[in-house]
């Protein structure tokens, strides 16, 4: 029991899942992870395409979720709450990060950066340690919005994330860069060169392999073959050439790996 629980405020959420322990979500740390259900980007080659379906999922009180954590509290150190997009419960995700820092943890929320209002009232409530946006192609709006299946919506997506990366890197917290490469879609040297010029600052930048096995939101897709190890170090020494300081690259086969220029 964890008993100032008790009498918490009641803020439904719509959770997709629960990771309980976690070595992967957060470099270094031991956290559990929290999947929030509904996005609103459509990207085909989304990784985790259920999610994606605002009514994924089971509707729980914060509450609930709060005991569902706490189950890990012995071993965790912090808790990183992800999607879909989570930003699209703000209520809840304000309360979880609240409640979650109350316990003494640390918190940790992934973004695809559209909605920069919910990441500002999070960074000013000082309710977050540590932000993962997703920075999927060059931030020029007819590239974005194919990339995140949002046709016409360019322009609004791309100020968004630009806000987005703005309030984080005057913030002062860890802030960590994610590009996923996909092939024929993002694998593209020239777009990891755009991306690192619009991220310097950021705590990390991790190139991610596409991987066709997941729960893709096009199956169509499962037939593209993920770039290999190599190709992504190649993408990454891109990335350090245009200044960034820290570069890991995410493979099946070898985890997460630093790459020195």
């Amino acid at each position: 029991m964890v008993p100032y629980l008790d009498g918490l405020k009641k803020i439904n959420t719509r959770i997709g899942g629960i990771v309980d322990l976690s070595t992967i979500d957060w470099p270094s740390r031991l956290c559990s992870v929290v999947f929030f259900s509904g996005c609103n980007f459509r990207c085909p080659y989304c990784q985790n395409g259920k999610l994606v379906d605002p009514r994924y999922g089971k509707c729980l009180e914060v509450e609930e979720v709060l005991r569902l954590i706490m189950r890990s509290r012995p071993l965790i150190e912090g808790v990183v709450i992800s999607g879909g997009e989570c930003a699209l419960q703000p209520e809840g995700l304000a309360l979880l990060c609240q409640e979650l820092k109350r316990a003494g943890l640390i918190v940790g929320v992934d973004t695809n950066g559209s909605m920069p209002h919910v990441l500002d009232g999070l960074l000013r409530e000082k309710l977050v340690d540590r932000v993962a946006i997703d920075v999927k192609a060059p931030l020029e709006p007819k590239i974005y919005e194919e990339v995140v299946g949002l046709p016409g919506r360019g322009g609004d997506v791309v100020r968004s994330v630009e806000r987005s990366l703005y309030l984080l890197l005057k913030s002062g917290i860890e802030v960590e860069a994610r590009f996923l490469a996909v092939p024929n879609i993002t694998n593209n040297v020239n777009y990891v060169r755009e991306v690192a010029k619009k991220i310097r600052g950021v705590t990390r930048f991790v190139i991610q392999q596409f991987r066709p096995e997941a729960d893709l939101l096009d199956p169509s897709l499962k037939g593209l073959k993920p770039p290999t190890r190599q190709e992504l170090l190649a993408l990454a020494r891109v990335a350090l050439g245009e200044g960034l300081s820290d570069v890991r690259i995410r493979t099946k086969e070898h985890g997460l790996e630093r790459v020195e220029g």
